[in-house]
């Protein structure tokens, strides 16, 4: 089943002869729990597109579905639910709040949306992600890894209908990266959660099931991974 559906993006900054297209007409689909790689050169718009597939900002033209819903076809007040619900986000640089603690930062997309957060499901969360012994620990006191657990924690919670990540592994060493990355596949396995990763790594984006290359705003390269072939024939 095509989980996310995007058709004919475009996005276009500036007027006139300053315009630059940032995307220019996209289109693919992705079935509900692959793990795709999204990679290319700083500027052929991976970031732009992340950020409207987030509903964090608006194509110019063209059509984004998500579980058969169309995101643009929202207000502002319905798309910030939908962003809240339905997408669960990953930055480079964890974006924690800094007076919060980790169990904090994890649950509160789910408090800001009105939900009491399960605390058998939260506690499973943190044994998954390792940090069950530093669930109390504010970010300054947390490893560069273990504060990229929270932000993957704080992503997963909610049970997005896809999660983006934007270069998680950009601001950490190769250990931790090696880490980041494994837990990312392991939460695509026992959750079946649909993942696209932005990387510069390649060697991460073959541990995806799929790669996409954009270049100047356009798909130059969509294919299946040795990862996904291998996982097929188990």
């Amino acid at each position: 089943m095509e989980l996310l559906v995007i058709q004919n993006l475009c996005k276009t900054y500036g007027k006139g002869e300053n315009a630059v297209k940032a995307l220019d007409d996209v289109s693919f689909a992705v079935p509900k729990g692959q793990m795709t790689a999204v990679i290319g050169p700083s500027g052929s718009g991976k970031s732009t597109l992340l950020h409207i597939l987030g509903g964090v900002d608006r194509p110019t033209s063209g059509t984004v579905l998500l579980d058969g819903q169309d995101v643009f076809k929202q207000n502002n007040h319905n798309l910030a639910i939908f962003r809240r619900r339905q997408v669960g986000l990953i930055y480079q640089f964890y974006n924690l709040i800094p007076v919060l603690n980790a169990e904090e930062n994890i649950t509160l997309p789910m408090i800001m949306d009105g939900r009491k957060p399960d605390k058998q499901q939260l506690d499973k969360m943190l044994s998954m992600l390792d940090l069950t012994e530093r669930r109390r620990h504010l970010p300054s006191q947390l490893s560069g890894g273990q504060q990229q657990r929270v932000s993957i924690g704080r992503a997963l919670f909610t049970n997005p209908a896809v999660i983006l990540a934007d270069e998680p592994t950009g601001n950490l060493d190769s250990k931790n990266s090696r880490e980041i990355v494994d837990l990312l596949r392991q939460s695509n396995r026992e959750m079946n959660q649909t993942m696209l990763i932005i990387t510069h790594d390649e060697g991460i984006a073959l541990q995806c099931d799929r790669i996409i290359a954009l270049s100047d705003g356009k798909i130059v390269r969509d294919e299946l991974t040795g990862y996904s072939r291998r996982a097929s024939d188990v």
